[in-house]
């Protein structure tokens, strides 16, 4: 019997629930001030806020895998395993960076500076993280570029 079918499901459900609860769980945790000192040589106090960021991005990302996985419980084979694995962890960062962009003024967006506002953009961008990476390609293509109205030009860097 193929392992997926036996165990494999009920893995993928509880490693999406896990990542679900878990994210919730440490955001209330870090928005609440009690991890003090370092881990793993990090200062916890100096990057709780963008730790919150990455486990919204989890927290969207494994919400995502957890409707997909409802969605496609009876087609789901082994090729789609990695996807449902590497979904949240992908999220945690691919959040954290968004957040810095917004920061750093490259990516534009009205968007307030509260917390709250930031979690939102966090979250989204891991519930969208398909969407998001699709951004990513198109402004980093537009930015090394080389010219900034392409003219046509499309991944020509030659000078006219």
């Amino acid at each position: 019997m193929d392992p997926l079918h036996r165990l494999g499901k009920q893995f993928i459900f509880a490693y999406l629930l896990i990542w679900f609860v878990g994210s919730l769980w440490m955001m209330a945790l870090l928005g609440s001030g009690s991890p003090q000192g370092k881990l793993l040589g990090i200062n916890i106090v100096q990057y709780s806020d963008y730790l919150s960021f990455g486990f919204a991005g989890a927290l969207g990302g494994a919400l995502y895998g957890l409707r997909m996985f409802h969605e496609h419980y009876n087609d789901l084979t082994t090729q789609w395993v990695y996807w449902y694995v590497m979904r949240p962890v992908l999220c945690f960062g691919s959040a954290i960076i968004t957040i810095v962009l917004f920061e750093s003024g490259i990516l534009l967006l009205q968007v307030g500076d509260s917390m709250a506002a930031r979690i939102s953009v966090a979250f989204l961008t891991g519930y969208g993280y398909g969407k998001f990476m699709e951004k990513i390609r198109d402004l980093t293509t537009t930015f090394f570029s080389g010219n900034s109205g392409n003219n046509g030009n499309k991944g020509n860097d030659q000078p006219k």
